[in-house]
């Protein structure tokens, strides 16, 4: 009996129990757990809204330059110097030129008459005989000398090596190269812009030595400690080198849109509203953390409204100096007392000022008491000490009403932190009072209210009443201010009366003007000053006369008050045109302002107050001393749960 159907039978029937249980088992198995990667919160932007009163016009580099223009540059031109307590800062270069490093050099030049020089002031003339000169190896004045008009001479000219730092990138990537200076410094000369005009003449070679360093050599002759201005702004060649400068003037890429290498770059620009500044990713201290904010939206408003008002309703997390009136100094008052707000006041580069008529015009011919001409009566500098002591200085600045403001030292926006210059002034009434009676003017009749008379006083003539005439321009601050003056000199026994005029009047130039005339006694107005000191407002040669046209010897004539002072004249020379190194330079400055101080030919009241507000929570910079403060640390700029 065959068994092979049963064995197949039992085959089939563990085959089919097989796979009936490999089918049980797939019913029954887990399914595998799907992993899902929880979403990162995004970290938001830190970004803030710099508010300001205007729009920029234009942002190419060689117009015209404004206090809106500014804050964009800074934020995409980091330097190349920043200027710090009156000291040049390099900031994308390796260091500034000088002589102690070597990277100056004075290099001896053969000149022949009719060759181009600069003379001992700084001048660009042609070298022919009678000219004051710098010989070689001579820097000083003590070794210059007048040209004959045919000795051989040899002259030094200076050659300044700038190296660019390692890693400074425009925004797109590019490195910044020495090329790009050179390209810039082109473009200068053919566009020939007023601001740089000076410098260009005084260029002989502007060269790439290799990708990093720039040299410049000047014309023979050249003594300055002012190295940084010699050198052009890198601007990037790569993105304009195929338009004619004249055609940059009006492409976005160089008047809307430019590329730089500071902390941030120009995202947008919508006319009439904002700019964005984002973070520059190819900044060159971007490893370091820097700028510690992502993004700046700079808004254009109305500035007619509280700055509370401009925060809530607008966004500002920074107002604008530009915004601020003087309107509104009440309220700058309590916000800073407010835990939210950051109010930040420097001086401005308005220097506001009492000018003595120590020597009109109509002395020039001689002086004749008797004739036509004013009493001497603001000649004395003893006179004039007592007058200031008169004056009611602190009264004046607090009438802007903003308080941080010290009374200034001579021209200085800021005294250097060495602590060498302070104002010296105090305001002291009854000894101002005390030293006029001293010098012979005499309260004749016992009443404050008129005017003492002169007794015996030096080339016054006997019975000259103490009237001052006053004159000033007709804005509501300086007659304000011309106010206090005469209220404050009235109970010295000194007549001030106020003679406001319209501005083309105050400063016609001439013979015939009031201030360039010198045809006042007391003038209150406001000077230009800053990170450049204009010790030259002063020096002897700048007095304006008919000798020189009503326009000095080399800088517009404005001495008007005719001080003259040989010392002065020395330190004011030797700041601008003696000096190798920023340091001497400035040292220069404070000796010249100290003499000031002594002589009074002024009374130096207030600069302009320049005050900036930041809500609580972000903070600025604390170094108030530079002109471009606080734009030109916009890097620093951050959010702190409490600012120092």
């Amino acid at each position: 009996m065959s068994h092979l159907p049963l064995y197949r039978s039992i085959l089939l029937i563990l085959a089919v129990g097989f796979i009936l249980t490999s089918c049980g088992a797939a019913s029954i198995s887990s399914p595998t757990p799907t992993v899902v990667e929880p979403t990162p919160t995004p970290v938001p932007l830190k970004e803030i809204t710099l508010c300001t009163a205007h729009e920029p016009e234009t942002l190419f580099y060689f117009d015209a330059v404004t206090s809106d223009t500014e804050i964009i540059f800074d934020a995409i031109y980091d330097g190349p110097f920043d200027k710090v307590d009156y000291q040049p800062v390099p900031v994308i270069i390796e260091e500034v030129p000088s002589l102690e490093s070597g990277s100056a050099v004075y290099q001896p030049v053969g000149v022949n008459t009719g060759d181009l020089i600069i003379d001992i002031n700084g001048n660009v003339t042609t070298l022919t005989q009678g000219v004051q000169l710098f010989p070689r190896d001579c820097h000083a004045l003590d070794c210059a000398i007048t040209w004959d008009g045919v000795s051989q001479i040899q002259m030094d000219a200076l050659a300044m090596n700038f190296v660019i730092k390692e890693g400074v990138f425009w925004s797109d990537g590019e490195k910044v190269k020495a090329a790009d200076s050179v390209y810039s410094q082109n473009l200068a000369s053919e566009l020939a812009p007023s601001k740089f005009k000076t410098i260009l003449t005084k260029i002989s070679t502007y060269q790439a030595l290799d990708e990093q360093t720039v040299q410049v050599i000047t014309l023979p002759g050249l003594v300055t400690s002012q190295y940084e201005t010699f050198f052009f702004s890198p601007l990037p060649q790569h993105v304009w080198g195929s338009y004619t400068p004249q055609e940059l003037t009006k492409q976005d890429i160089a008047a809307r849109m430019p590329i730089g290498w500071g902390p941030f770059k120009i995202s947008s620009w919508v006319s009439g509203d904002h700019i964005v500044l984002d973070r520059n990713e190819y900044y060159f201290h971007s490893s370091e953390g820097y700028p510690m904010l992502d993004r700046i939206t700079v808004k254009f408003i109305d500035g007619e409204k509280s700055i509370r008002s401009m925060v809530a309703t607008a966004g500002c997390d920074v107002v604008d100096d530009s915004l601020i009136t003087s309107s509104q100094y009440a309220e700058i008052e309590n916000l800073k007392n407010d835990p939210d707000f950051q109010v930040k006041v420097t001086a401005g580069s308005d220097w506001e000022v009492l000018l003595f008529g120590i020597q009109p015009s109509s002395y020039d011919d001689g002086y004749y008491p008797y004739g036509s001409d004013r009493p001497d009566i603001l000649g004395d500098v003893a006179v004039r000490s007592a007058l200031r002591q008169c004056i009611d200085v602190e009264s004046i600045s607090s009438q802007r009403g903003i308080s941080e403001l010290s009374v200034p030292f001579a021209y200085f926006p800021f005294s250097p932190q060495d602590g060498s210059a302070v104002s010296g002034y105090s305001y002291d009434p009854l000894a101002g009072a005390a030293a006029l009676d001293a010098l012979g003017w005499k309260d004749h009749d016992g009443n404050t209210a008129t005017p003492r008379l002169s007794y015996s006083v030096a080339n016054v003539p006997d019975g000259t009443a103490l009237v001052l005439n006053l004159y000033t321009s007709q804005s509501d601050l300086r007659i304000r201010t011309a106010q206090t003056i005469q209220t404050s000199l009235q109970p010295c026994g000194v007549q001030v009366n106020i003679v406001s005029l319209p501005l083309t009047e105050l400063y016609e130039p001439g013979a015939d003007g009031v201030l360039f005339g010198r045809n006042f006694d007391l003038a209150l107005l406001s000077w230009k000053a800053g990170d450049l000191l204009p010790c030259q407002l002063f020096e002897s040669e700048e007095i304006p006369s008919e000798a020189n046209y009503w326009i000095g010897t080399n800088d517009g004539g404005g001495n008007i008050t005719g001080y003259q002072n040989s010392a002065y004249d020395s330190y004011c020379w030797l700041a601008r045109f003696g000096s190798t190194e920023s340091e001497q330079a400035l040292q220069n400055h404070v000796e010249a302002g100290k003499i000031l101080q002594q002589d009074v030919p002024f009374v130096a009241l207030s600069f302009n107050p320049r005050v900036f507000v930041s809500t609580g929570s972000l903070c600025l910079p604390t170094n108030y001393a530079s002109e471009k403060y606080p734009y030109s640390s916009l890097e620093y700029w951050e959010f702190r749960d409490t600012c120092n």
